[in-house]
């Protein structure tokens, strides 16, 4: 992964495209092409002259089809970055054609920024999110990602889950308002507001579970809601007593698995007819090791269920301005002295938890409150080396409703090396966030350590 060679500045520019001429004999020579993606041609100067097309001049021009398949297959393996893969089965049917059997590496994830661009690992560029909202209404508390998935409200109500790695892809899901809850009092009506979604986890093709908050309730107890995708589907929003203080949700192994945090981990058993809860078993106490207050963050890597606390979370301060208290983000220096992680691995047939030191060369750890996920990685430089965490430091994030969201705002990146146990600084940008859209991590399709 190559690391930005100036920390916080935006490099708008796109790598040159590769141009092909067919040779007229002798082997192509590939070492000059980069990116395969088609560049605007150059207006013609001043004391250049313009030559005119015409048919028997552009039947000579050779095509991109024309390259071997052989040897579009070696280009399509030096591209490391996802977008840049996408570019390249876009070019024409013979590319994407190679794209399609050879089988992607594992990607890096793609860091979705407040201000709606995204920064491509390993690249070091920022670039516009493809989004097309022009059906959706952004809403805070509606606002969550899952894996390659953002969510989205629309106008109705209802919920549309976009891919922006393939824009045409998207999940349609009913609205909260359309919620069952079998023997509990109705939780939504008309003229209520309807609950917080806090996390949403695409379990199967399906299945969709949630985290959510009642707004109308004196308490902030949450919720586990789950529905089936479809245009004619409803929510069911499930309260046991087991499930009131979720801190996240994770599917693993075909089973819905749950971090409370009075209760530790519990596994939640779905009905295979309507989406409802059937049974809840309690699986492990939470870690004594594991500070109380801190994040944590459940996530599946190979199988098996690992639990990342982050520890010695730097105070912001609170600084007095004249329209209140505002939160003042900790800078680089403190963020990277302060921050430290303990990973846990869930041994179920004990049952306890291990307390990790390392989780291979071969792994690395993205985790946010929105999405948390294990990368395996084959890159044999130093800075593509595994057993280490990647963590975000949002100054925006806990107040999209504020009257000055759209001031610039400090963002971090940074990552924690567990063979060190220090944490340095990977990215340190300014942001203007958009209201409505948080940090979070969006994944490549079936991607995953």
């Amino acid at each position: 992964m190559t690391l930005p060679n100036q920390q916080g500045k935006r490099l708008g520019v796109v790598p040159a495209a590769c141009t092909y001429t067919a040779p007229t004999q002798g082997p192509v020579d590939i070492q000059a092409c980069s990116t395969p993606e088609l560049s605007r041609p150059r207006p013609p100067s001043a004391t250049t002259p313009t030559i005119m097309s015409s048919p028997a001049r552009r039947a000579d021009v050779p095509r991109w089809s024309s390259i071997p398949i052989e040897l579009a297959g070696v280009v399509l393996r030096r591209l490391s970055c996802h977008a840049d893969r996408v570019r390249f089965a876009a070019v024409c049917k013979q590319w994407r054609a190679s794209a399609r059997q050879s089988p992607p590496p594992s990607h890096y994830p793609w860091l979705a920024l407040p201000d709606r661009t995204f920064y491509s690992l390993p690249g070091s560029a920022f670039r516009p999110l493809p989004l097309h909202l022009d059906r959706h209404r952004q809403l805070p508390h509606a606002q969550s990602s899952c894996g390659e998935w953002l969510v989205f409200e629309r106008f109705d109500g209802a919920y549309t889950l976009v891919s922006p790695f393939s824009m045409s892809t998207t999940i349609l899901l009913p609205g909260l308002s359309d919620t069952y809850a079998p023997n509990v009092p109705l939780l939504v009506a008309n003229d209520q507001p309807k609950p917080n979604m806090l996390k949403l986890v695409v379990c199967s093709h399906d299945l969709i579970a949630a985290i959510v908050v009642d707004n109308e309730a004196s308490t902030t107890y949450s919720k586990l809601a789950l529905c089936r995708p479809g245009a004619s589907s409803w929510w069911s929003i499930c309260t046991p007593d087991e499930l009131r203080h979720l801190q996240d949700i994770v599917w693993c192994g075909g089973k819905l698995y749950a971090l409370d945090s009075w209760d530790g981990l519990l596994s939640v058993s779905i009905g295979t007819g309507d989406p409802t809860v059937s049974r809840v078993d309690h699986i492990l106490h939470n870690p004594r090791w594991a500070v109380e207050d801190s994040p944590r963050y459940l996530l599946e890597s190979s199988g098996t269920l690992l639990l990342v606390c982050r520890e010695d979370r730097p105070m912001n301060k609170a600084k007095q301005t004249a329209t209140g208290p505002v939160v003042v983000l900790c800078n680089a220096l403190e963020l990277e002295m302060g921050t430290r992680f303990k990973v846990f691995e869930a041994d179920l047939a004990r049952p306890r938890w291990v307390w990790l030191t390392s989780v291979g060369d071969d792994r690395v750890l993205f985790v946010g409150p929105w999405c948390s996920r294990a990368v395996h990685v084959t890159g044999a430089a130093e800075q593509d080396t595994g057993c280490r965490i990647f963590f975000t430091e949002d100054a925006s994030a806990g107040r999209y409703n504020h009257r000055y969201y759209q001031k610039q705002e400090p963002f971090y990146c940074s990552v924690y090396d567990m063979r060190t146990r220090r944490s340095h600084l990977f990215l340190d940008t300014p942001v203007c966030p958009l209201k409505g859209f948080p940090v979070t991590w969006l994944f490549p399709p079936s991607q995953g350590g």
